[in-house]
């Protein structure tokens, strides 16, 4: 990469093709200090002065940054300082180049004013998002010529305006692997039985106000659940329904996974315990899931919470009887009734929900799994679930069954009943008791 400035030949430029240039070096040649520096360069496109850059990465991988660059030059003091900063930020106080120069030993008295680039061997996409050029004193060249002014400052390297052309090769990056998971994800969500209700991202950003927090039902390592209210339009009529949002947030590869996943289940199953998924949304990496909402949250805030202002009601024995045979019918839909059966792993009180009837209804299948015909069990790397609930044999053998479900299904009543956590305080405060030792300790 030669810039256009100088031959194949020589990296020195001819006397008639002189030139003074400021580089942005992201490439390293056996005359650089390393791949991420500022020079100076006179004739050649070896640099005369070189900076090396600490604390500005010019070409970062894996992000998009602009950055704006100063570069003032004094004509009477013969200097040259170059500034850079984030686009955005003001000009810094202190320049990263600050050298003695004087223009008119390297150039003729008209010289032109650009920028140029190479990519080597790369394959780079450039681009100046823009510019400006300001003189002291404009040069009159109508009386003879008497008075000039050159300032030249040319940028580029062998990969030089890849600082701020990295900002568009990300972006296209970006959005080639957005469309492509879009394309994925939408040609698995048809081939699923019964193709969930896709809604507009902009619709369900409203439906939520914006994700305002003090809609915000509840978070996970998933991510967070809000409350929204949609308005469904039918031909002459307009529904108002109340919404679950779920927002998937974090790593986004693994979120594509546990998305599809969790739709694969949830869109599957059809009970009266099991809360309805209503429908989904994509749009730029953002991953939601629509459920219905259930109003009466979930049974670990009637059982647990210890903030005063957010207790509700003791339940009764009736509702706590009624809750746990919701949750066994549940339960046993999944296990049994189903076309394949579905291993929830991960049963407990704040995954159990309750509609307006306070009629229990399993909920988050996040860490669900569809059993082939031929098997009846799932063996994962991990141990999906919660201490506490998480059966004996699971956690030594990672293979999921109806029993294991069955076995965090006996924690959550043995919660319901006791009033007490799956995992509670000894005496000693120092140690975390399993509720099932307590009872059993009891009960001998």
């Amino acid at each position: 990469g030669f810039l256009g400035l100088t031959n194949t030949i020589s990296n020195s430029a001819t006397a008639s093709g002189s030139f003074v240039a400021v580089e942005f070096d992201t490439s390293m040649n056996d005359y650089d200090p390393d791949d991420n520096h500022i020079g100076l360069n006179i004739g050649s496109i070896v640099s005369d002065y070189v900076v090396s850059l600490s604390d500005i990465t010019l070409a970062p991988l894996h992000m998009t940054v602009n950055y704006t660059v100063w570069i003032d030059y004094n004509g009477a003091g013969h200097h040259i300082w170059v500034y850079m900063a984030v686009d955005g930020l003001p000009k810094p106080a202190k320049a990263y180049l600050d050298v003695p120069l004087t223009l008119s030993n390297h150039t003729p008295h008209q010289v032109f004013i650009g920028f140029t680039a190479s990519t080597g061997e790369g394959i780079e996409l450039h681009r100046i998002l823009r510019w400006n050029l300001t003189v002291g004193k404009l040069p009159d060249y109508g009386a003879l010529r008497k008075r000039k002014v050159i300032l030249s400052a040319v940028l580029g390297s062998a990969a030089a305006t890849v600082v701020i052309i990295s900002v568009a090769v990300f972006y296209f990056y970006l959005r080639y692997k957005a469309l492509k998971m879009e394309l994925k994800l939408s040609e698995a969500l048809r081939r699923l039985p019964g193709t969930p209700k896709e809604f507009k991202y902009a619709m369900i950003r409203k439906a939520t106000n914006n994700y305002d927090e003090a809609r915000k039902l509840g978070k996970g390592g998933f991510g967070a659940v809000y409350r929204g209210t949609l308005r469904l339009q039918s031909d002459k009529t307009c529904q108002v329904v109340e919404v679950a949002v779920k927002k998937f947030t974090r790593n986004r590869d693994r979120c594509y996974d546990d998305f599809l996943v969790e739709v694969d289940v949830i869109n599957r199953l059809r009970h009266r315990n099991v809360v309805p998924l209503v429908g989904w949304s994509y749009e730029k990496g953002e991953l939601l899931l629509i459920y219905e909402y259930m109003p009466n949250g979930s049974v670990d805030q009637y059982l647990f919470e210890e903030n005063p202002r957010l207790q509700r009601r003791i339940l009764g024995w009736k509702t706590r009887y009624d809750i746990i045979i919701d949750v066994a019918a549940g339960l046993h839909y999944v296990h049994h009734e189903h076309d394949h059966m579905v291993l929830h792993r991960d049963i407990k009180a704040s995954n159990i929900m309750l509609d307006s009837s306070f009629r229990g209804r399993l909920g988050d299948f996040g860490l669900a799994r569809i059993v082939t015909l031929n098997k009846n069990s799932y063996t994962d790397v991990g141990v999906a679930g919660t201490w506490g609930f998480i059966a004996p044999e699971y956690s030594i053998c990672h293979k999921a069954t109806r029993k294991t479900d069955v076995y965090a299904f006996g924690v959550l009543v043995l919660e319901i009943v006791t009033g007490e956590r799956a995992l509670a305080g000894n005496h000693d405060h120092e140690t975390l008791q399993p509720l099932t030792e307590w009872v059993w300790w009891v009960h001998r």
